[in-house]
């Protein structure tokens, strides 16, 4: 039997000038197995995958795929060896079939100087049988595909072209528990065909989920790994952050007084119905439910983006009307968004101009912009917040995942809200910004902010919360505080 790893990196070191990207770096990966790969943004995963896959070249060190040396000079020489990287950013051609899709590139089977459509079609369905044990009709458009079919269309390309090694760098990011469910038994499905996996995600349970192996990354070294029967979310935790993450009590507030907000009512037709709800000063309400549930519809109708149909919104006491985000900004309501990438961040800016674009007009005169003013709120956020950054002048695209969400988060504390609405508010960063994230949260509630957190990390939510409404087809299904606020109580209220 062939004890020989299928890749093997021994010692792998890269610099890019002062900065230590990799440092000795050394791993195995078995054919067949499926090996995670965990670390904060900067960590080394990203630099390590790209020598994998020829964008750059180790400075020292050694890679072996299959017991031969590898040591591509680009992506299409790496791909040609069978290794191909599976991107969150799915690269498609929308207004194509799927089976273009599946196929487009040198490889695509032609008829003289035209594409062999009709052949196209009859190997894309071959694929997915054989490959994904899926009915696909071909012809369909890319563009009327679920994301979760967009991925698969990208695997069943890459596997077409003999991939041996695949490295699946955040897979999951836009996807449903039941589409991640779907894709975990198509990878399960494919390493019984001798593929070899890499899975990179910051979502700990994923990885200990469906992975055989974790290596764990940390300032350009790798500082452990774990099996299988020696899984431990905490143990990962720890080895991610280099140290013990808590995990923060959130005291509940007095529920006397004038709310912070109300919600009376509130509904919109086809999203959610008759939702009422108060939060105190200085509480945080989780709203849990599975995807489709309303909950994220409901906390962009409190910022009017689109707003109710009818329902009445209070806050401190008074009714306000919000029609438009305008309207909520002016109540003192903020809020961070799910997506930071398309529905936050002004990505060809910099990271002042981020940080004080809901509040432009207060830092102007006679409409121009005072850039000393600017630079002032921006570096007293960027101090505040812990922002990892060179400079209030770089771009914001510069910066890490982790950083870019306390950005924008500190665009709207900037503006000093009396209530804050957060979107899956640690979606896609690491384990230590997710940290850092939580206790800033937990921060503003003590100086008396009012915040609603909708987030589908169940455990991440109970961390946080208060007090947690769990919503079912639009409405209100159950509301826990306290110690009932339990994860299977969770779960059940959400799913019956």
């Amino acid at each position: 039997m062939d004890e020989t790893p299928f890749l093997r990196v021994d010692a792998v070191s890269k610099r890019f000038g002062a900065t230590r990207a990799l440092e000795a770096v050394s791993l195995a990966v078995d054919r067949g197995a499926i090996l995670g790969l965990a670390g904060e943004n900067g960590a080394g995963k990203s630099t390590l995958i790209k020598i994998l896959c020829g964008v750059h070249r180790p400075d020292a060190g050694t890679v072996f795929l299959a017991g031969k040396p590898h040591r591509p000079r680009d992506p299409a020489e790496a791909e040609a060896a069978g290794v191909s990287v599976f991107h969150q950013e799915i690269p498609i051609c929308p207004d194509l079939s799927i089976a273009a899709n599946v196929f487009l590139g040198p490889a695509m089977p032609r008829r003289g100087i035209a594409p062999d459509w009709k052949a196209m079609e009859r190997r894309c369905v071959e694929l997915y049988a054989t490959l994904l044990g899926e009915d696909i009709d071909p012809r369909r458009l890319i563009r009327t595909c679920t994301a979760a079919e967009k991925q698969l269309a990208l695997l069943v390309r890459v596997l077409s072209r003999n991939a041996r090694l695949i490295i699946l760098d955040e897979p999951t990011t836009a996807l449903t528990p039941p589409e991640v469910e779907r894709l975990f038994v198509i990878i399960r499905r494919l390493r019984g065909q001798g593929i070899t996996f890499m899975f990179v995600s910051h979502m700990l349970e994923e990885l200990t989920q469906l992975c055989d192996a974790i290596a764990v990354f940390r300032d350009g070294r790798n500082v452990g790994r774990l099996e299988r029967d020696g899984f431990d979310v905490a143990r990962v935790s720890e080895l991610i952050a280099g140290r013990t993450l808590r995990r923060l009590g959130v005291q509940s507030p007095a529920r006397q007084g004038t709310p912070r907000l109300e919600v009376k009512a509130l509904s919109r037709p086809g999203a959610f119905e008759d939702i009422s709800f108060r939060v105190q000063p200085g509480e945080i309400l989780g709203l849990a439910g599975l995807q489709g549930s309303g909950r994220a519809a409901l906390v962009k109708s409190l910022f009017g983006a689109p707003p109710a149909a009818r329902g009445e919104i209070r806050v401190d006491g008074t009714a306000v009307a919000i029609g438009r985000p305008q309207d909520a900004i002016r109540a003192g309501i903020a809020l961070v968004p799910e997506d930071r990438k398309t529905l936050g961040l002004f990505d060809d800016m910099d990271v002042k101009t981020n940080i004080c674009m809901a509040g432009l007009s207060g830092w102007s005169r006679s409409g121009f912009l005072r850039l000393g003013n600017l630079r002032r709120v921006a570096g007293r956020m960027r101090d505040d917040l812990s922002i990892k950054t060179a400079s209030v002048d770089a771009p914001v695209r510069s910066l890490s995942g982790g950083n870019q969400q306390k950005v924008l988060i500190s665009r709207w504390l900037a503006l000093r809200p009396r209530v804050l609405l957060l979107l899956e508010p640690t979606r896609g960063v690491d384990v230590g910004a997710k940290q850092e994230i939580v206790e800033l949260v937990l921060g503003l509630a003590r100086e008396g902010c009012a915040c609603v957190v909708s987030s589908s990390e169940l455990e991440e939510l109970l961390q946080l919360s208060t007090r947690v409404l769990i919503m079912n087809r639009g409405r209100v299904a159950r509301e826990l505080d306290g110690a009932a606020a339990t994860k299977d109580a969770v779960i059940l209220a959400a799913t019956t």
